[in-house]
């Protein structure tokens, strides 16, 4: 993905807010994963384990997003 695809699909307003929603996902989002995800056919009901698991994989992922928009700076 390119920082403007990023942007775009997060629907932010450009370089920086992508960066600042990002930023904002990694400190309050992420931390905060519930356990269960909302999915067009109902609640997908998370473990304790999974749920960690979950927060790994969206902090590593959001790390590399970042790694992709800072590029651009």
């Amino acid at each position: 993905m390119t920082p403007t695809d990023i942007t775009m699909d997060i629907g932010a307003t450009g370089l920086v807010d992508a960066i600042d929603r990002t930023r904002y996902a990694m400190a309050k989002q992420v931390p905060s994963v519930a356990d269960e995800l909302a999915t067009n056919y109902g609640p997908l009901v998370l473990t304790a384990h999974e749920q960690a698991d979950l927060r790994i994989f969206l902090d590593e992922m959001l790390r590399r997003r970042m790694g992709i928009l800072e590029a651009q700076l």
